[in-house]
């Protein structure tokens, strides 16, 4: 289980948050060692880099789990930073 700082938002949801990637979550769950995703088609994750900021909708894909999602966006991630290292958790 990753250790994202999970901040309840007031307009609902959860937004997770580790390594400046930042997830929308609507609603999820802890189980087996993951946090899973109650709506993981409304998943949304997201990073900034200067001016601009990349998003990406879990909807076509659909990972069940926070991490699974995180792990896909910080590929995109690192892509963009040229950051070779492709951090670990």
């Amino acid at each position: 289980m990753y250790n994202f700082r999970i901040v309840k938002q007031d307009t609902g949801g959860y937004r997770f948050e580790l390594k400046g990637i930042k997830l929308l979550i609507d609603d999820y769950q802890v189980r087996d060692n993951s946090h899973i995703l109650k709506n993981p088609q409304k998943a949304i994750a997201y990073f900034d880099l200067g001016d601009s900021i990349y998003g990406v909708s879990n909807s076509p894909v659909s990972y069940q789990t926070a991490e699974a999602f995180y792990d896909a966006i910080n590929q995109q991630y690192h892509l963009f930073t040229d950051d070779s290292k492709a951090a670990a958790h």
